[in-house]
């Protein structure tokens, strides 16, 4: 039982998050509706610019549509004047009323008096008469915005009134607005009279406020304006003001709204931001201004250092923006949970004064023994290192290099710069950690730096060290000749490190392996992987058996090497010392599975190395990880999380060769497939020149070829999309290793054929069967030749055995371009009942991937054959119920009667969070339900058993 309370409690929680404004919509229409007759008292509770004036409206008129008579009034801050103000304008609006300036002559005749108490009681009795009078003649409706201003007399007249309406003698409706400060006593104990609702307006939830955004911008935003949109922190005032901050920024292509340029290119908050904290005291603005210059996360310990006080000096002026949710609690940690807020005090302190105090941190934060990384950022954001500063960096470098590699090298960078010139040991010591934060982050400049460095170096063991890190750096770039030649001279030196000498053979048999001579590789792996076992050092043993795999890999022995990658992670696994070769095999681990239609496995190794990279702070490998992790979700058909993730590699501060192909090629194909042909273009247009020089670029090169032919057919030029994919026609050893080449291959076919060019569409048929001999042990180079031979023989039987292999992989565009081609080939022979069925279900997966492209074409293909969709097109689905569900929210709809929350659900069907939420979404819109119990409900009633 307990379990069930709580998973029920989960999915509440999950519903709540999801559609939570409306649900306090209509809980408010409710409270309306339900105390009309009885009478009721509410109080609206919300930070600045949360909403709260519009939600007391939207309580106005639903009264005003049931009848009820409503008045509205404000309080006023620092209002002078007249007691009972507040209350007073609330009854009465107006200033003709007879009844509003009998009241006021009592409070005038209570400001002369000596004693006012008598004509106060008065005029308070006056204000409650007329309210019951007006109940007399029908229900009435007050709302007081502000009440957190509201003067003590109006406060006391609206405790009175609130009795009379909890206790049911009148048809009074008392609805209040107040935000969390100023906090004064009589308002929190008005507020928690029994009795008394309150409505508490938290921030808004993504999909809230991506609905904000498209009200708008009168666009459907995209994943980065999405993500950018989180600087506001869920607040609809502060999210309305950056959206008209970034107007010139975004731009509208195919009804989406995206930043023109990155997420760091968009214009900084508006300086009204900051002048939206003027309910704060002068000590909290203060505060918070220093806590900016902290970052976004901070401890009350770096805030007390920063202010040179102790932490419990801190805690009432923390109390405030605390409070008024500014800033949140998250146990270890303080945050500004809008970041755009955090963004505008900082760069409202002058430039020189924000550089000074950072030094001023960093410095506090050195002598405190904080985390080197959190004065790294002190440094950075203080400009020149001055000479504590140097002194400092050189020595903390080791211990900063593991978690901030980026900061380190910068500093280092900028260290060397100004000195120490005359200290050669010195300078040797700063220049090998700058090489070592630039392998780090695979940047091409750590190869000169290490070869100098060795070149210098006379002890032994230090110059096989030196050697290995060189060749590690020289493998990132790719440079396997080079690689091998520094390998082999080193192998010749002689020095003490046994381990030393092992992890170089390993490197050895890596070299050897990508430049063509797998078996030779593989024969020295052996003994490598032997003597390894035998000394029994983790990151020797993970590196051995990673040496092995790579080698198998090359022979085409896929199994073998997967097992191989398997017992060096485990070798991997019982050190720290091994985390990044542990990294490095969780990726090819994911990669081999990748190609064995193997996801439960791919998703449990790639979450693995997410979660160890991110704890480790390892860039380089982090890169990898998001990109593998792209590519997964683009497979599976989630490309909503493969855009997310290839935009977090691209943010991440590495120079890999490859990374802009990835990137790029992944964006440019998924919006090509959206028809989003500008944007796509764009993409394309900005890889580097020269982005293939490197074969590491070439092997991912096959979504820029897709791409390019993709946005090439779409502008109705057939011949200029051959041509595009003709690269894959070259053969080498190289071309053997390119990700997706026989289904690029594929639609090499399929584009020459349309081309009438017989020849060209001949020549990719015999390379792909050429390339499904030399990978036999992979489904996806088969299904690829299934798909090539069956085009080019319009063979619906191959084709649809091709449909049966897609079915069984579990990659949804790869089911949809089969399912197109047999519809083709089933209209060549004449089964045109046959071929509209395969057309259904290839638009059904098209229109579950969002591909508007693929549907056009799809349609334009069979068009031209006599074959259109008609009445039984997904294009008609019912637009309510159940049968309005795609086949994507069938899943999420089945898991949700299930009772699992939207993180399980992501789990089990490997898509993001993001993906589930936006699917949950359309099933309550589509099922016209709430909450996730009417989903339940609708499950039982169409026959879905939970």
């Amino acid at each position: 039982m307990r379990v069930g309370r709580e998973a029920h409690r989960e999915v509440q929680r999950e519903v709540r998050r999801e559609v939570r404004r409306e649900l306090q919509r209509e809980e408010l229409r409710e409270w309306v509706r339900g105390s009309v007759r009885s009478g009721g008292v509410l109080v609206v509770e919300g930070e600045p610019g949360a909403g709260r004036t519009r939600f007391v409206r939207e309580a106005l008129a639903e009264a005003a549509a049931l009848g009820v008579t409503a008045r509205y009034g404000a309080a006023e801050a620092l209002a002078t004047g007249l007691p009972m103000r507040a209350v007073l304008d609330c009854v009465h609006p107006g200033n003709g009323s007879g009844e509003r300036a009998a009241v006021i002559a009592l409070l005038r005749e209570a400001e002369a008096a000596e004693r006012p108490g008598g004509a106060l009681l008065a005029a308070m009795d006056l204000l409650v008469a007329t309210v019951e009078g007006r109940c007399a003649r029908g229900p009435l409706l007050l709302v007081l915005d502000d009440l957190q201003w509201a003067d003590p007399q109006s406060l006391l007249v609206w405790r009175r009134l609130g009795r009379a309406a909890r206790a049911g003698r009148l048809p009074l409706l008392l609805a209040a607005a107040r935000r969390p400060l100023p906090r004064r006593p009589e308002v929190e104990r008005l507020c928690a009279e029994p009795g008394t609702r309150v409505l508490r307006l938290g921030p808004l939830s993504p999909a809230e406020a991506a609905e904000q955004l498209r009200e708008l911008l009168g666009a459907e935003p995209g994943p980065r304006l999405r993500e950018a949109a989180e600087r506001a922190g869920g607040n609809p005032r502060l999210l309305r003001d950056l959206a008209g901050q970034w107007a010139g920024a975004v731009r509208i292509s195919a009804g989406v709204a995206e930043p023109r340029a990155g997420r760091g290119d968009l214009p900084p908050p508006p300086a009204s931001v900051t002048r939206g904290l003027d309910y704060l005291s002068r000590a909290a603005c203060a505060c918070l201004r220093h806590a900016a210059l902290l970052g976004p996360r901070f401890t009350a310990r770096e805030l007390a250092l920063v202010q040179a006080r102790p932490v419990r000096e801190l805690l009432g002026e923390l109390e405030e923006p605390l409070l008024a949710g500014l800033l949140e609690d998250t146990g270890e940690q303080l945050r500004f949970r809008h970041p755009a807020l955090r963004q505008a005090l900082y760069l409202d302190t002058p430039a020189s004064v924000r550089a000074a105090l950072h030094q001023d941190a960093a410095r506090a934060f050195a002598a405190a023994g904080l985390d080197p990384a959190r004065t790294a950022e002190q440094l950075l954001a203080g400009g020149v290192p001055d000479a504590w500063a140097v002194g400092w960096l050189a020595e903390s470098a080791k211990e900063l290099l593991p978690v901030a590699p980026d900061a380190a090298a910068e500093l280092l960078e900028r260290a060397l710069e100004r000195g120490p010139r005359e200290d050669p040991r010195a300078r040797d010591a700063l220049e090998e950690n700058l090489a070592d934060a630039a392998l780090l982050l695979r940047r091409p400049e750590s190869v000169d730096l290490l070869d100098a460095l060795r070149a210098r170096a006379r002890d032994p063991d230090r110059r096989a060290a030196l050697a290995f890190k060189l060749v590690s750096a020289l493998m990132i770039q790719g440079d396997m000749e080079r690689c091998l030649a520094v390998t082999e001279r080193a192998l010749e030196e002689s020095f003490p490190s046994v381990s030393y000498r092992l992890r170089l053979e390993a490197c050895r048999v890596l070299a050897l392996a990508d430049l063509g001579r797998p078996r030779q590789a593989w024969e020295l792996a052996g003994p490598v992987v032997a003597q390894a076992a035998a000394l029994d050092d983790p990151l020797c043993g993970a590196e051995a058996q990673h040496a092995m795999a790579f080698a198998l890999f090359h022979l085409r022995r896929g199994r073998e090497s997967l097992r191989h990658i398997a017992e060096g992670i485990g070798y991997a696994r019982r050190s720290a010392e091994a985390d990044d070769m542990r990294l490095l095999l969780l990726a090819n681990q994911a990669e081999g599975h990748m190609s064995f239609d193997e996801p439960e496995v791919v998703a449990a190794a790639l979450a693995e190395a997410r979660e160890l990279a991110a704890r480790t702070r390892s860039t380089g490998r982090l890169v990898v990880t998001e990109t593998r992790l792209a590519e997964f979700r683009y497979r599976l058909g989630d490309w909503d999380g493969a855009l997310a993730g290839v935009a977090r590699a691209d943010g991440l501060p590495v120079s890999d060769g490859w990374l802009p192909v990835v990137v790029r090629g992944l964006r440019a194909l998924v919006l090509g497939h959206r028809d989003e042909r500008e944007r796509a273009g764009e993409e394309l247009a900005a890889l580097p020149e020269g982005a293939f020089a490197s074969a590491a670029a070439r092997r991912y090169a096959a979504h820029v070829l897709l791409a390019r032919a993709l946005l090439a057919e779409r502008d109705g030029r057939p011949e200029l999309a051959r041509d595009a994919l003709l690269p894959a026609l070259a053969a080498g050893p190289e071309e053997a290793t390119v990700h997706d080449r026989p289904w690029v291959l594929s639609e090499l076919v399929r584009l020459a054929l349309e081309c009438g060019d017989t020849a060209t569409a001949r020549a990719a048929v015999a390379a792909c069967a050429r390339a499904a001999a030399e990978l036999a042990e992979y489904p996806g180079p088969g299904l690829a030749l299934l798909r090539c031979r069956g085009l080019f023989a319009q063979d619906p039987e191959l084709l649809a055995r091709a449909v049966a292999r897609a079915g069984r992989g579990g990659w949804p565009l790869v089911l949809g371009h089969t399912l197109e081609d047999l519809a083709v080939a089933r209209a060549w022979h004449g089964d045109l009942a046959g071929a509209r069925e395969s057309l259904t279900r290839a638009v059904a997966a098209y229109e579950e991937l969002g591909a508007r492209w693929d549907v056009a074409r799809a349609d334009a293909r069979l068009r031209s054959l006599g074959v259109r969709r008609g009445s039984r097109s997904a294009r008609r689905r019912a637009s309510s119920g159940w049968e309005a569900l795609t086949p994507a929210e069938l899943k999420v709809a089945e898991l949700v009667a299930q009772g699992r929350s939207n993180p399980q659900i992501a789990r089990a069907l490997f898509l993001s969070p993001r993906t589930v939420q936006t699917h949950v979404s359309h099933i309550l819109a589509k099922l016209q339900v709430r909450t996730r119990a009417g989903v339940a409900a609708q499950a039982a009633q169409a026959g879905v058993r939970p």
